[in-house]
């Protein structure tokens, strides 16, 4: 049954020397968690020493350490359900959605002591979107006050693939203006992350550029279902 056998930290069950990992340990019922936590499994019951990498600074509420994308002998579980930074999700739908760090909401919630914001893109706002995939969005979810990103959510054409750069920006503690400073090869949708990062710096022109990037794609859309009819 999904969920229904309990494990501890090392993915060891109830029954010693018994171990689980994937669907029947719960959430997310992801292949890429489930191999994680085989891997994590694997490393409890050959190594004794844990497989830590990277560390966090005392009260970093926005830093992780290990988790599902780093398994290892100190992988949690429990972590799965609650920790927005263990994993990136992804949702094959039509638009696919993808998702990995905190949501505005929860970015207020950590009580960082900084204001949060939120730059955004239109996939009609990139060369690549507007030819090709028009609908859809890129959200960065980023501190006004050091400029870190800490979370990227993203509705469209290839969430699913795009979301693993952006919680290489989250990981690696990037900030907007860096992002808003490199440079992307064009007619790709990674351009959609600069858009973004430069939104974060002129929000009201941003704002003018989506509805007018929006507007000609209504008009667009009208024009196409006129011809088909």
């Amino acid at each position: 049954a999904y969920g229904g056998v309990l494990v501890g930290s090392d993915m060891q069950t109830t029954a010693p020397g018994v171990y689980a990992a994937g669907d029947v340990v719960g959430r997310p019922f992801l292949a890429s968690t489930g191999c994680a936590q085989a891997q994590a499994a694997a490393n409890s019951i050959f190594f004794d020493s844990p497989s830590v990498t990277g560390e966090c600074e005392d009260g970093d509420a926005a830093c992780v350490v290990d988790g599902a994308a780093q398994a290892g002998s100190s992988f949690d579980p429990a972590s799965l359900a609650s920790n927005p930074f263990a994993f990136p999700t992804g949702v094959w739908t039509s638009p696919e959605v993808a998702t990995y760090g905190v949501t505005w909401e929860q970015a207020e919630s950590l009580e960082l002591g900084e204001e949060i914001g939120e730059a955004v893109a239109l996939y009609c706002e990139c060369l690549r979107g507007r030819v090709f995939a028009p609908d859809g969005l890129l959200k960065l979810v980023y501190s006004k006050t050091s400029g870190r990103i800490l979370g990227v959510h993203i509705c469209g054409e290839a969430a699913c693939e795009l979301v693993h750069y952006g919680m290489q920006l989250v990981k690696s503690q990037q900030t907007i203006d860096e992002v808003r400073n490199s440079l992307y090869s064009a007619v790709t949708f990674h351009e959609l992350y600069k858009i973004a990062a430069e939104a974060a710096f002129d929000e009201a022109g941003a704002r003018k550029r989506r509805a007018a990037a929006g507007k000609a794609l209504a008009q667009r859309n009208r024009e196409v279902r006129d011809e088909d009819q």
